[in-house]
């Protein structure tokens, strides 16, 4: 009965053994964008604790070692002694202090860097296994790219804490750091779920236009956000739930 079922739906069974195949590519997928909510978190309380600007080199490869000497640490504080949030804020604070802000910065690189080898090596060996086909291949190369955009415009944001009289980041490279950051991950979660179950589903115009809405709407939300934390704009109204 079996036998007669698959041989009566040749497409079915293709279909299925499709699908089986793509699991491992999707389960990849969710795995990337579990590690790109930590990294997102991560520059969440890098930004809280005005850790960001701890280390003031760009250095993609070397980067992810760590000092590893008396030396190299008073280096990197010197370095860090020479730019304005250091003298308006943390002044004195010691090599004990930089430290603690420092671990967390280079953490939340390191993290970007892990994620982009997550994703690239897996995606090579699904590549040449012929587990992706050429329109996600092309789908992939855009989003690997979108990764690395994302670095630079990290060190973009960052760079603008070192000019005179700043004590922190631009609000305008961080919300684009952050929505760049929103829009890799929405890419990769959909591609995830398209992967493992690339059936359509009939949805009326009608609930995609609201789901089109409410995604628009939530995006403008995490926008709007960002510039309150980059601007400080929260101190104005400091009651709750009031607010003033």
């Amino acid at each position: 009965m079996t036998t007669a079922t698959t041989t009566a739906n040749p497409g079915r069974a293709r279909t299925a053994r499709v699908t089986r195949s793509r699991r491992p590519v999707a389960i990849w997928l969710f795995v990337v964008c579990f590690m790109l909510l930590v990294m997102i978190s991560l520059g969440g309380a890098t930004r809280l604790t005005g850790s960001g600007l701890s280390i003031m080199e760009w250095a993609p490869i070397m980067g992810m070692i760590p000092p590893l000497s008396a030396a190299e640490w008073d280096r990197l504080y010197a370095l860090y002694q020479q730019i304005p949030q250091y003298a308006l804020i943390n002044h004195g604070f010691g090599i004990d202090g930089f430290k603690s802000i420092f671990w967390l910065e280079w953490t939340h690189r390191l993290w970007g860097r892990l994620t982009g080898i997550v994703f690239l090596v897996p995606l090579l060996v699904f590549a040449v296994r012929g587990q992706i086909s050429a329109r996600l291949g092309i789908r992939f190369g855009v989003l690997f790219c979108l990764g690395a955009l994302q670095g630079a415009v990290g060190w973009f944001m960052v760079a603008s804490g070192f000019a005179a009289g700043s004590t922190a980041v631009s609000a305008y490279r961080l919300v684009m750091h952050l929505m760049l950051a929103l829009t890799l991950y929405s890419a990769i979660l959909w591609t995830a779920l398209e992967t493992w179950a690339p059936a359509r589903i009939a949805v009326a115009a009608g609930t995609r236009r609201t789901l089109a809405t409410l995604c628009a709407t939530v995006a403008l939300t995490i926008a709007a956000g960002g510039f309150v934390a980059g601007l400080k704009a929260g101190m104005i109204y400091n009651t709750f739930p009031l607010m003033g």
